[in-house]
């Protein structure tokens, strides 16, 4: 599969005319056409139907659809990339980041690492709130966090993957051995406050339910809180993603289902540097799950 290949499919499926989508990708109509039979015994099935001049998408064709459209993102995300990472002889980044680090950054920050000669990192962990006043004062160039509820209106922000909240208990809680807990098994639990934004979810919720939920210790990251879950101090609600210590156990809660998207945040209409721009592109180009 090649990536005009791709292109011509996405034209072709968009306007739903071969001719407009040969025209559209400045390219004859008998060559897009063979580039969508390519396609189609690559996977397999028609991807169109062509009756007369009625063209659609067969079940292969859309299913397809947000499958090559990711594809050809990538692609282009990486060749922007390649060609717009300079020879800077310094390129600073000061970034932000709530929790572990995901692979795919990882990965990112390596390429722009190798592209730019001068990509100089300062990495950042804190909390949502500190990793937004940062940015917002400028002291933090972008950042991954988890995203809460309220966000400023400066921010841009585009989702990564999101992340599900369950319980962490200590393994020698009574809970831990309870299976299908629900809120109102919550009741009378010591607390331990991680992100600040879900435990407002979580006060909201328990509210509802003539519950009444406080949070004696907090910290700064939801790792933090399952460390302090793990000395014994209470319980938390964390990402089921969280790096845990020994002793902490982690449980779902059936009726309370809280989950986050997160998302990669810069400020709106600020002068990008040379490695935020790089960055930026390098995370756009892998494919988060």
């Amino acid at each position: 599969m090649e990536m005009h290949q791709v292109r011509y499919f996405l034209a072709a499926a968009r306007t739903l005319n071969f001719t407009k989508a040969a025209e559209e990708s400045n390219v004859t109509q008998p060559s897009l056409t063979r580039a969508i039979q390519k396609l189609e015994e690559e996977f397999g099935g028609l991807l169109f139907r062509r009756e007369r001049s009625l063209t659609h998408l067969t079940e292969l064709g859309r299913q397809m659809v947000p499958h090559l459209e990711r594809t050809y993102e990538a692609a282009q995300a990486a060749k922007m990339l390649a060609k717009g990472i300079g020879k800077a002889a310094l390129a600073p980044l000061n970034f932000g980041m709530a929790g572990n680090m995901p692979a795919d950054l990882g990965a990112a920050l390596a390429q722009v690492a190798q592209g730019l000669p001068g990509f100089e990192l300062s990495l950042v962990h804190a909390g949502t709130d500190a990793l937004i006043e940062g940015m917002l004062k400028g002291g933090i160039d972008a950042a991954i966090f988890t995203k809460p509820r309220d966000v400023p209106d400066r921010l841009d922000i585009f989702e990564l993957m999101r992340r599900e909240f369950v319980l962490a208990v200590p393994a020698d809680n009574a809970l831990a051995d309870i299976q299908g807990i629900c809120l109102a098994d919550l009741a009378g639990l010591q607390w331990v406050e991680g992100d600040a934004d879900v435990a407002a979810e979580l006060r909201e919720r328990a509210s509802a339910a003539g519950m009444d939920i406080e949070f004696r210790h907090s910290a700064s990251s939801n790792r933090g809180a399952t460390d302090l879950v793990a000395s014994g101090l209470g319980c938390a609600l964390v990402p089921r993603s969280v790096q845990l210590p020994p002793g902490v156990h982690l449980l779902p809660v059936v009726d309370l289902e809280i989950s986050r998207a997160m998302v990669f945040a810069t400020v709106s209409g600020r002068q990008r540097s040379v490695a935020t721009d790089a960055l930026i592109r390098a995370v756009k180009a892998r494919n988060w799950s």
